[in-house]
């Protein structure tokens, strides 16, 4: 893993990257513990985006490499979901949706509050 976080695209980050990291293990670990947790499993997939692990997009469907303005439009997408707009797009389980939006609102430094607590003792 240190590898990976190693070559983590810090440019786009607005959090500090070991802070980044500790909540993506976080995240992880409260899906591992719980496959049936949809914000934790939205979270996931939006960290491991913002990270460069995966190029599939959080919300929408394809593949879309992490960008500051993809970031940006992801926020807005998930947002729709989670109030409910006409605009959003459909099929997206709205738990999902709330963990992608925690994850991309905090790794932009919209919140100040992780969306997965870290325990200080196992943080990266």
């Amino acid at each position: 893993m240190d590898a990976l976080y190693r070559r983590m695209p810090v440019d786009r980050l607005r959090v500090p990257a070991a802070d980044f990291a500790a909540v993506l293990n976080a995240t992880a670990a409260r899906f591992a513990a719980d496959r049936s947790d949809r914000f934790a499993a939205g979270a996931l997939a939006c960290a491991q985006w913002i990270a460069g692990i995966t190029d599939a997009h959080p919300i929408r469907d394809g593949r879309e490499p992490c960008t500051t303005q993809g970031m940006e439009s992801c926020q807005m997408m998930a947002d729709a979901v989670v109030y409910g707009m006409p605009h959003a797009p459909t099929g997206i389980d709205q738990r999902w949706a709330l963990g992608v939006a925690g994850m991309v609102s905090w790794a932009r430094g919209a919140t100040r509050q992780p969306p997965v607590s870290v325990d200080p003792r196992r943080a990266a």
